[in-house]
């Protein structure tokens, strides 16, 4: 798809700005995955223990649906897609408002509230890609269709594989649930080798060459 006219300015690659707040998303979610895997294992907090590996693929899928939307609103040369990241990141401020509150305040979440809103979203996004005038743009939404899909597997695995005492949200680092982690790992790897490419090309590509399809 050919480019729109922009200005020269909105021709350059994505700013430092940019890219120094990505850098520091993906340290503010390391640390605080160290923090939340050691506070959900030793503080007792409510819905289990989790495996260090399903932390990983925590803190990627909070980089993928919250800070890289945000960092995509900031820049100018994606301006006529911000409609649709907008519609995209209300919905996910909107889940995990309601999703923290069942969790820790209400205490009554189920994986079924999860599997119904990455189906939904998983909807959503194809949606949005089809509406992309940009191709950088189709690709994230169509990848997080995907990754929304994976989630629902991996919240239905729960679902029926793994109980407690009380409310359970994680997958526990268990030998039984041995598979289950191995494949979340490959996934983590194959989910950041993703963002490496893609990012790579936000970063360095003029609007026109994000435009291509």
């Amino acid at each position: 798809m050919p480019a729109t006219d922009i200005s020269t300015t909105q021709e350059q690659p994505a700013g430092r700005l940019i890219r120094a707040l990505l850098f520091l998303g993906v340290f503010d979610l390391a640390m605080g995955g160290v923090i939340f895997h050691q506070a959900q294992n030793q503080a007792a907090l409510p819905g289990g223990g989790v495996a260090a590996v399903k932390v990983a693929w925590l803190g990627t899928v909070l980089l993928c649906w919250y800070w890289l939307p945000l960092l995509m609103l900031l820049d100018r040369r994606l301006e006529m897609t911000r409609g649709l990241t907008g519609v995209f990141l209300g919905n996910m401020l909107a889940r995990a408002s309601i999703e923290l509150a069942m969790m820790y305040a209400w205490h009554n979440w189920h994986p079924w509230h999860g599997i119904s809103h990455d189906l939904f979203t998983a909807g959503l996004c194809l949606f949005l890609a089809s509406r992309s005038p940009l191709s950088l743009i189709r690709r994230y939404f169509r990848v997080m269709a995907v990754l929304f899909l994976v989630e629902s597997g991996f919240a239905w695995y729960m679902l029926h594989h793994v109980a407690g005492a009380g409310p359970v949200y994680f997958v526990p680092g268990e030998e039984q649930h041995r598979l289950l982690l191995l494949v979340t790992s490959v996934v983590v790897a194959m989910t950041w080798a993703w963002l490496w490419l893609w990012c790579r090309q936000w970063f360095s590509s003029s609007l026109g060459k994000l435009s291509l399809a």
